[in-house]
């Protein structure tokens, strides 16, 4: 085999050996913000929404090669423009292909209607939040919140069978304008018709709509025509990259979209960053593009053949490139970079197409982007005292519930005892009756207390929800337990962070350890 260009020599993050001279007069030029050498000095130094978080311990120094997914993983695109681009083309094509009334014209892009790892039920024109059990914790048809009674009764407080066709998963970034756009359109069709929607057939005719709008250039023309008001170019992504290959590392790039809007986009995001690496495809040891995830994972039995793109097509720079790839499949491209299985870290944004198949199929190392941890950390670092608040009410409660429970077990007692003996104490004697009655009464009273407490605790972990999203609360939690996007990301990625740059603040050495598991039973043990 034809034996690729290998990657800068070998050299520590945390020294100079190696180094690019691109990569320290960067870290030099930083004195807006704490020097990325001192964040090296250990995790406790990196800004906590900043950080690696771990689920399966991670040893960089066994990592041979990481790949790269493009959108939304390197291409971090502006959330507010590049959506209401998407949505603004889908709902259009829906008038001008489809037949959906004009009056549909006047819909607008709410970014806050929905977020990621929602699910669809396309039959009832309903959007579910489901918890990691697959249970339906809450409810909207269209944009009206559906009451618990209602939610019971139509989802039968069961967990639902997600593979069933009539669920759509929105898993990407990509699925929000889709799903915001069938909400509303709910809401705008039901209020003008007096017969039953099919809102099978909507969601359809939006998921077609939007796919052709991404396929027939509608989006990415106006993307690549103005990528700086669409993707953010941000200072420390090419050190970033830069510093994976003076450690050692084969770099490569595997991404769904295809070459010219690849070129566009990685031009954008790199070129001229470095002046060692002028060029995005300097980076790379190889760039395949049109890969079709994640059927690219599960071509094992019959791999798909790596091809070669057309570069005069694609747009892309002339001179040394890396073996710019289309289409193939997961082992084809093993064999290329000359590293296979664990020996890969691959980083990117999609829970299914890319971390649980790369996992899967592949056996490589996943690192999951999830561009709304950051912001979602600093929001409960904001709330702090609201939720210190809140653990002081909920032992409260727990000891109101103690005592009254305590009290029962003794009127229990008394009951089972019938009229016994007179009792006698400090303020005389009464009858077991008199003391039942006065145990009532106190229980009562707890009960009182309790469900004032209860409450105030309602109440609370509402005002708390409605900080985090109106409409759905927590990316990652439902109450206190993982919601369905939070479990699979604990459960699919063995590390994720909320951007690729994050890893340049960690030595090349660096051992990602996961947090000692702690089952119900040990808990406690610390307070015994």
């Amino acid at each position: 085999m034809r034996k690729l260009p290998g990657p800068a020599p070998a050299g520590g993050v945390g020294t100079d050996a190696g180094r690019s001279d691109d990569t320290m007069a960067y870290q030099r030029s930083q004195s807006n913000h704490a020097s990325l050498l001192e964040l090296q000095a250990g995790e406790k130094q990196i800004p906590y929404a900043r950080r690696v978080f771990v689920n399966r311990n991670l040893k960089m120094a066994s990592i041979r090669a990481i790949g790269f997914d493009m959108d939304h993983t390197l291409a971090v695109y502006r959330k507010l423009p590049t959506e209401t681009l998407a949505f603004e083309a889908t709902r259009d094509k829906l008038i001008a292909e489809k037949g959906y009334p004009e009056s549909i014209a006047s819909l607008q892009y709410d970014p806050h209607l929905i977020i990621r790892g929602l699910v669809v039920d396309k039959l009832l024109g309903n959007v579910l939040k489901t918890d990691q059990y697959s249970y339906v914790v809450r409810l909207y048809h269209g944009t009206r919140q559906v009451p618990k009674e209602e939610r019971r009764r139509l989802y039968r407080n069961r967990p639902i069978r997600l593979s069933s066709p009539k669920y759509m998963s929105i898993d990407t970034l990509f699925g929000l304008p889709e799903a915001t756009l069938f909400a509303l359109l709910v809401d705008h069709l039901e209020a003008r018709s007096r017969r039953r929607l099919d809102f099978v057939q909507i969601y359809d005719d939006v998921r077609e709509c939007i796919d052709r709008a991404h396929a027939d250039g509608t989006i990415k023309r106006a993307i690549v025509a103005a990528p700086g008001h669409y993707i953010e170019r941000h200072p420390e992504l090419a050190p970033t990259l830069a510093a994976f290959r003076d450690q050692g590392k084969k770099l490569f790039l595997l991404t769904n979209s295809e070459p010219h809007f690849t070129q566009q986009v990685m031009s954008h995001l790199l070129d001229g960053a470095l002046r060692t690496l002028p060029s995005w495809t300097d980076y790379f040891t190889a760039v395949v593009m049109s890969a079709g995830k994640p059927g690219f994972f599960r071509a094992v039995k019959r791999p798909r053949p790596l091809r070669r793109a057309e570069l005069r097509a694609a747009g892309l720079p002339g001179g040394h490139l890396p073996p710019m790839l289309a289409g193939g499949g997961a082992r084809g491209l093993e064999a290329l970079i000359e590293h296979a299985g664990e020996e890969i870290l691959y980083v990117g944004d999609h829970t299914f197409g890319d971390i649980l198949r790369a996992k899967a199929h592949s056996r490589w190392r996943t690192a999951m982007v999830v561009e709304e941890l950051e912001p979602e950390i600093e929001l409960e670092r904001r709330l702090s005292q609201r939720y210190q608040r809140l653990d002081a009410l909920v032992q409260e409660r727990h000891r109101l519930q103690g005592e009254i429970g305590r009290l029962r077990r003794r009127l229990q007692n008394l009951r089972r005892g019938g009229k016994g003996p007179r009792r006698r104490g400090a303020r005389g004697s009464g009858t077991v009756v008199d003391a039942a009655q006065r145990l009532e009464g106190k229980i009562l009273e707890l009960e009182a207390e309790s469900g004032e407490r209860a409450a105030v605790l309602r109440q609370l972990r509402e005002a708390i929800e409605r900080r985090f999203n109106r409409h759905w609360g927590k990316l990652f939690k439902c109450g206190e337990i993982n919601s369905r996007f939070g479990h699979q990301v604990k459960d699919f990625a063995c590390v994720y962070t909320s951007a690729v740059r994050n890893f340049l603040a960690y030595p090349e050495s660096m051992y990602f350890r996961s947090p000692r598991e702690i089952m119900p039973h040990e808990a406690g043990l610390d307070r015994e």
